[in-house]
Order: C-alpha cells, then structure tokens, then sequence
C-alpha cells in the first residue's frame, strides 16, 4: 500500500516542484556601470568583468591639462578584451618640470614641447574593472634652448599599463593608469642630439617617458 501510495504522490510532487520554480523570480546580478542608474553605479565583484554587449568609451586625461595639453582616448570592451587608441596634443613639460622633465634636462635649461602623442593598447580584464595590458606608442619631441637652438625628434615605446575603472553614474566613470612608456627606438642618432646652449654644446639624451601615473574621466555605453 505504502509503495502504491509512493508512486501516485510522485508525480504531483514534481508537478508541484515544477510549478514553483516557474513561479519564482530569477535571481539576476544588480545592474553595473552604463546599465545601473544608481550612485554609485559600480557594484565591486572579484571575478574580471565580461561584457555581455560590447562597450565603448571615451576617456579625457587629467596629467595632460596640468601641462596645459590634452588627451582624448577611445576605448571599445568586449567579454573581457580591452582595445584603446589615444592621442596627446600640444604638453608642455615645463609647466611641471620635477614630474616631466629629468634633472639634465632642467638644469640645461631646456624647453620641451610634445605637439603629439599616440598609439594604441590591447588587454584583458583580471579582477573587477582591473585590466593589464600592453601599449604601443610613438610620441613627437619640439627641444631648444635659451639661445633658440631648436631639434626635433620622435620616440617609440613599448610597456605595460595597469588600469582600474571605476563607474559614477550610469556611464561616467573614472579610470586610475599605471603605466610603463620606455624607449625601444628613436630617430635621433645614439639616441642623442648636441644643441648650442648659452655656455656651450648641450648633450640631451632622447626623453623617455618611463614610469607614470594618470586618472582620466570618461563617459561609456553599451552597444
């Protein structure tokens, strides 16, 4: 009787069970950056964000403006791939010469004005909004002296960057870079150029970018 009684409540119990999971709401992750109108709209998770849809933005550096320049960057996100291509314009890197400029370079008292800079970046997400990649960039130099003696040159690098974004509102969100630019190639001969200084020759060495820091502030959507 007990096996007969088993066997007629089985299939309303799965019918039953079947019912209830038709009814219940899904359990979806909160909405993150572009997709979320809260404030903040990022919601901090430890696996790498993957874009479902593809997202593109546009960034505007803040370095760049204390050397009375600026810098606009494209950026375009998919799954946990990370493109971007950037380009500087018009620093001068006297206004913060203890930031852009070496010790040799200020005390020859040189003026150094970078009409361009560009190139592009490929990279994958790692933790969150935390993404390591690689940048190639070419970067255009303007130097003279005090007496008007005046070369100009180009140099190209390689490195890794370190960036973190973090959403404000919906699609305004601010990114955190580390970077590393060194020199793989220049135009100069020996990586070097003698210029005419007011107490002689001047030896300046191709400037390299090196280490450094910069935030930028963009907008994103999804596509």
């Amino acid at each position: 009787m007990r096996t007969l009684h088993a066997l007629v409540l089985l299939p309303i119990m799965l019918a039953a069970t079947q019912a209830h999971a038709q009814i219940a709401p899904a359990v979806t992750a909160p909405p993150h950056g572009p997709a979320s109108a809260e404030f903040p709209s990022h919601r901090f998770q430890l696996a790498g964000r993957s874009a479902d849809r593809p997202q593109v933005g546009v960034n505007f550096g803040l370095l760049q403006l204390a050397l009375h320049g600026f810098n606009v960057a494209g950026e375009f996100r998919w799954k946990r791939l990370w493109l971007e291509y950037s380009h500087g314009m018009a620093l001068t890197l006297n206004e913060q010469p203890s930031l852009g400029m070496t010790g040799a370079e200020r005390d020859a008292g040189l003026h150094m004005y970078v009409p361009w800079t560009t190139g592009f970046g490929v990279g994958l997400t790692l933790l969150d909004e935390l993404w390591l990649g690689v940048e190639f960039k070419a970067h255009r130099y303007e130097i003279s002296t005090t007496t008007g003696d005046e070369r100009k040159y180009t140099t190209y690098s390689i490195g890794p960057v370190l960036g973190y974004k973090f959403f404000i509102w919906r699609g305004l969100h601010a990114n955190a870079y580390l970077r590393y630019w060194p020199n793989v190639a220049t135009t100069l001969d020996d990586n070097q150029v003698a210029l005419q200084g007011p107490s002689g020759p001047v030896v300046h060495q191709a400037h390299d970018f090196k280490l450094f820091a910069n935030v930028s502030l963009g907008w994103a959507f999804d596509l």
